[in-house]
């Protein structure tokens, strides 16, 4: 068995590969520049090259694949169809799909409209269909946390089921080394617990022994600040996006698909703050 991991440049897609690096399973890495991967990552992973806008690339990254860990690239001109068409000629035999929490009743989403194909394509699969990244607090909220000390996005208090990109991982990498038993189901990893940004900004100053404070702008003030740093329209658009569900009260269901798949209870915030809080110092 030979597994094809996208998204390896993501917060989830690499988590993934270190997952079944563990678990000595046979892999590939699908990245845009090889070059560039290898300088990074040396000889640690298997790299080959995968541009979903250029088909060109489908067919030497899918190569010897049996399943794959699949994530929908940003980007334009995507071939996400043909690559599903690809894969199914190449003779891959389950895909595990990253979507999002309450994918069902969003058909504006990409996603929606992604598992719709996979299904389409008749290539067996898992659908992961995953909570508010707990990683987002070091990735896109970082800068604000890092220069300011602060959280600043529109949520206002509503809750969200942070999840772990780790926990998703590590579902994707049980689902891809057994795949008969995760055949066609559709999974939704969350959390334990659901907390709005004023505790998770009390539970960060506790880890980090520094003040953390929610600003809780409205989303005119967040795109009117953010468009004072950055030019990017359509990420500012994006992460307001993000956080409307949490807003409206839409972001809090829990489920224990995790504990159900793993054995054991996701982690908590707490545990990611206590991990990582040496980025945010």
């Amino acid at each position: 068995m030979t597994l094809l991991v996208t998204g390896f440049n993501g917060k989830v897609g690499y988590e993934v590969a270190q997952k079944l690096k563990a678990k000595q399973i046979p892999m590939k890495c699908a990245v845009r520049n090889v070059e560039r991967a290898r300088e990074q990552h040396g000889s640690e992973f298997d790299f080959v090259a995968l541009d979903f806008s250029k088909p060109v690339t489908f067919t030497k990254a899918l190569e010897g694949v049996n399943g794959i860990f699949l994530m929908y690239p940003p980007g334009d001109r995507i071939e996400f169809e043909a690559f599903l068409s690809q894969a199914k000629r190449k003779g891959v035999s389950h895909i595990v799909y990253l979507s999002v929490k309450d994918v069902q009743f969003m058909p504006f989403i990409h996603h929606f409209k992604n598992e719709k194909l996979i299904k389409k394509a008749g290539v067996p699969y898992t659908f992961l269909r995953a909570g508010y990244f707990m990683q987002n607090l070091n990735d896109f909220l970082y800068k604000e946390l890092k220069e300011r000390k602060r959280i600043f996005v529109p949520a206002g208090k509503g809750r969200t089921s942070f999840v772990d990109a780790r926990d998703i991982a590590e579902v994707a990498a049980i689902a891809l080394s057994s795949p008969a038993e995760h055949r066609n189901k559709n999974y939704v990893i969350t959390g334990n617990e659901a907390l709005d940004f004023y505790e998770v900004v009390r539970i960060m100053s506790e880890v980090i022994g520094r003040k953390i404070e929610y600003s809780n702008p409205s989303v005119k003030e967040f795109k009117n600040y953010m468009t004072s740093l950055i030019s990017d329209e359509n990420f500012i658009n994006v992460v307001v996006g993000i956080h409307i569900p949490t807003k409206l009260g839409l972001a809090k269901g829990i489920k224990d698909d995790f504990e159900k798949v793993t054995g054991r209870k996701p982690t908590n915030i707490r545990e990611f703050i206590e991990d990582y809080q040496e980025v945010w110092l």
